[in-house]
């Protein structure tokens, strides 16, 4: 009846309704439920094949009409489907599928999952929740599990009598049945598929509702915490009412709630009306550091902007996830500049871009849509590739056709698509009649494909000064091009032989042209920036000359580009195309810029650089990195002004991080430890340098610095401090510490959202890799069996810090991989083991200059 793989259901019976029930037995970890599924039998069927995990189905029938069909039901535990098989076989048309079964609540933090919590007198709390994305509804419901299978929901929930309840839709009632229970009621839902259902049980409150053009909206956390909900509502309200302007289409839900929950194995869910969150992206003190205010206001605006991409309009299948995921991030920096400009999102987005774009400078790289096979293949979807690539390629078409264009393609894409699944031509369909633009033939390119172009730019020689333009792939390790090309919207900046500023843009789709700038004179332009503004997601390259002519007009540059510049300029330098020296004389060049992100950026090169080099070659690094950000620190200093700007602020912690722990700068960890002192007798850290200071301190401190960091992580008051004292554990240089921070991330001690990421952040330094590495080892039975499955490839992303230990280390780290396959999240963990191949070539290649670069460096 069906070619389609086993693990995908058939086709030809089709959900249309879920009435679902659910009794939670918090004491024994358990649930049990009831479901009525209406469907339709589109041809005669000898049975119903639904999805269905860790669930024993008691009971299940099929009626019609007045009649009852018994079914016998039976496993495929190998694709996790039930299969019922009814006494005859049903005709098509209508049916209703009746189902008792149980289940567990688990604690990995998937389907249905307990957190728990500690109440202010000490007491421990327990909260049932849900996480459904990607395929873990059928760990709470027999269901058709897939994105296109999209259905509406009718959800009872039968309760402690003191405990909030809450799903996707508002509550219609709510009576006490006996026994110290109720039972509660939910709306019927919009169509949406199974991963968007969410249930929340637990002791929570709640803000007052907001009204937001008709829509109530509240934030939910646990008791004891309504401060700290400020900045999430005023946001949320923010997002929703910017979304439904931009997208000219009402928000699909009748509430909109958001809620912290305490152990969460992502950063947040859009789950339809119910949006569950990990507390730090939802939970901020008003006097909290900018970077922690922003992730909460770009987290909500994320999560808000699914309400229409990936909730209201759905990818039909896992490999069109970037549908969902890249608008999303897309959009909330839209929304989060239109809500606070002055952080300016978009010009540290850059760092984002510069992330994805390292991993797709790797040979083991994706495509932005790339087939997905089984269902846990769709783990793989969830990175930088999909999120942060795929939301620069959204931002450079947006660019390319304009604002109004793009805009009214989004308009004509969602409303034609509304409560329906999309493929990704439908979008370039949507675009091209919004902006008479040929977007397919442009981005068919940069989706569809792997990698990235590097556009090399070079004087034509001549009397006419034109320039030449050569496009290739780019890898970082150096690999030659390999004949992929990409439609590349080419914009260019120049200073014409007048002075003035020129401009030129076109759709670069062969490997060389040569252009006659206008204006610029037979020489060629006083100076040409290719990627003007930076939103092209390409590299750049420049001869010596016209690099020469750009170093000296850096101040013609915006931060966005100058941070550009930077990380164009390293990826070169690591895959060989240009010496490190030339890296460094830029980031000289750069040693009185005012942007946190392009120090972020310098940063990022002078940690690898810490990490490949010999002692010799480390003290020149450390001299040279306080020649490098110690006049720039000295001339902002630790206290701020009044009039500051909020770049300003955020550069301070970023320069007291550099100098204090790579630097090793002995005035600024004087300075950190003053400040630290003064927090123990009652004043405050500042905000924006508490997470600084913290790691400067273990950094530089000894035993009683770092008990007095875990005594803080035990004892903070907000999310953002348990996970800034639990970091800086290990970020201390004494390998007994090291080995009692390691201790602490597999401990009870720390949820097992956070251990990983303690883990990895240990792995990450030079300090600590070896270490860290035998701890995975060691520990490999309790990972396993304990941290979220999806978060522990992201364990190995640190792996490539294992070059300080050598070659023998990283063979080592590879047969243990090879001996130990994780069966998920392989992509990943392949995108690890080649950075650390290029990281050793890295080391080998610049052994002899590294030295001679390193004393020039400030």
């Amino acid at each position: 009846m069906s070619d389609l793989p086993p693990y995908r259901l058939p086709r030809h019976i089709v959900p249309e309704h879920y009435e679902l029930s659910f009794e939670l037995d918090f004491d024994a970890a358990a649930f049990s439920g009831e479901a009525t599924v209406q469907l339709v039998v589109r041809d005669q069927a000898a049975e119903v094949v639904v999805n269905a995990a860790e669930l024993e189905i008691s009971h299940a029938t099929l009626r019609r009409d007045g009649r009852e069909v018994t079914a016998e039901v039976s496993y495929r535990e190998d694709e996790e489907q039930a299969v019922f098989t009814p006494v005859e076989p049903l005709a098509t048309g209508p049916w209703d599928l009746h189902m008792r079964f149980t289940g567990k609540l688990n604690d990995l933090l998937r389907g249905f999952y307990r957190s728990t919590f500690r109440r202010e007198d000490g007491t421990k709390a327990q909260i049932a929740t849900t996480q459904f994305e990607s395929t873990d509804a059928r760990r709470a419901f027999p269901c058709w599990d897939e994105p296109d299978f999209k259905a509406t929901y009718g959800i009872t929930l039968v309760v402690p009598e003191d405990l909030v309840a809450l799903s996707n839709s508002h509550e219609i009632s709510s009576e006490p049945i006996g026994s110290g229970k109720r039972r509660v009621r939910f709306a019927k839902t919009m169509k949406m598929s199974t991963y968007l259902v969410a249930m929340v049980v637990g002791p929570f409150e709640m803000t007052e509702p907001k009204d937001v053009d008709g829509v109530p909206l509240r934030i939910a956390y646990t008791p004891g915490r309504d401060e700290l909900a400020w900045l999430a509502q005023d946001s949320a309200a923010h997002a929703l009412s910017f979304f439904r302007e931009y997208f000219s289409i009402p928000y699909p839900g009748d509430k909109l709630d958001h809620i912290a929950i305490p152990d969460f194995a992502a950063g947040a869910m859009e789950n339809l009306g119910l949006v569950t969150y990990r507390e730090t992206a939802l939970l901020v003190p008003r006097d909290s550091a900018q970077v922690e205010q922003a992730r909460v206001a770009q987290v909500v605006g994320h999560e808000t902007a699914h309400m229409w991409f990936g909730d209201l309009v759905t990818m039909k299948w896992w490999e069109g996830i970037w549908l969902n995921e890249a608008f999303a991030t897309f959009m909330e920096l839209l929304a989060t500049d239109h809500f606070r400009p002055d952080w300016k999102v978009w010009a540290s987005f850059g760092v984002d871009r510069a992330s994805a774009l390292l991993t797709d400078s790797l040979h083991s790289t994706r495509a932005i849509e790339f087939p997905v096979g089984r269902p846990e293949e769709a783990e793989d979807m969830f990175d930088v590739i999909t999120y942060d690539k795929g939301a620069s390629v959204l931002r450079m078409l947006e660019r390319y056709l304009g604002d109004e264009a793009f805009r009214r393609g989004l308009n004509i894409y969602l409303d034609k698509h509304k409560f329906a699944n999309t493929v990704t031509t439908d979008l370039w369909d949507a675009l091209e009649v919004g902006s008479g633009q040929p977007v397919r033939a442009t981005m068919d390119t940069w989706v569809n494909q792997a990698g990235h172009p590097i556009v090399s730019a070079s004087l034509a020689g001549g009397a006419t000064g034109a320039v030449t333009f050569r496009q290739r792939r780019f890898f970082l390790d150096g690999s030659p091009d390999d004949g992929q090309r990409w439609v590349v919207p080419l914009t260019l900046r120049y200073e014409r032989q007048d002075g003035a500023v020129g401009r030129h843009q076109l759709l670069f789709d062969s490997d060389e042209t040569t252009l006659e700038l206008e204006g610029a004179g037979a020489e060629g332009p006083a100076w040409l920036l290719v990627n003007d503004g930076a939103w092209g997601v390409y590299r750049a390259n420049y001869d010596t000359e016209l690099r020469r002519r750009l170093n000296g007009a850096l101040g013609q540059l915006d931060e966005s580009e100058r941070l550009q510049l930077v990380t164009d300029t390293w990826a070169a330098a690591v895959a060989g195309e240009a010496p490190v020296s030339a890296a460094l004389e830029l980031f000289t060049s750069l040693r009185r810029d005012h942007d946190p992100d392009v120090w972020l950026a310098i940063s990022a090169a002078l940690n690898l650089i810490d990490d490949v080099c010999d002692e010799e070659q480390r003290a020149l690094l450390k001299a040279g990195t306080r020649a490098l950000a110690g006049p720039l620190f000295n001339e902002i200093g630790w206290e701020g002004t009044g009039d500051e700007s909020a770049r300003t602020v955020r550069l301070r912690p970023v320069l007291v991080s550099l100098l204090g722990q790579l630097g090793e700068d002995e005035a600024v960890r004087a300075g950190a430890r003053e400040r630290f002192d003064a927090s123990r007798q009652g004043t405050a850290l500042p905000a924006d340098l508490a997470t600084a200071i913290a790691r400067v301190v273990s950094a530089a401190g000894g035993e009683e610095e770092w008990t007095t960091l875990y005594e803080r992580f035990k004892s903070a008051a907000t999310p953002q401090d348990e996970v800034r004292y639990l970091q800086a554990l290990g970020a201390t240089n004494d390998p007994a510490l090291i080995s009692r921070a390691l201790d602490v991330a597999f401990s009870d001690d720390v949820r097992v959202q956070d251990g990983p990421f303690l883990l990895a952040s240990i792995l990450n330094r030079r300090q600590g890799c070896v270490l860290a590495w035998e701890a995975i080892e060691s520990h490999w039975e309790d990972i396993l069996a304990k941290w979220p499955h999806k978060v522990v490839p992201r364990v190995f992303g640190a792996m490539p810090a294992l070059v300080t230990a050598g070659a023998e280390a990283a063979a080592r780290a590879e047969r243990w991989i090879d001996e130990h396959p994780l069966g998920w999240g392989d992509r990943q963990i392949a995108q690890a083991r080649e950075r650390l191949h290029i990281n050793l070539a890295f080391r080998e290649r610049v052994a002899g200059e590294l030295g001679e670069a390193l004393a020039r460096l400030g």
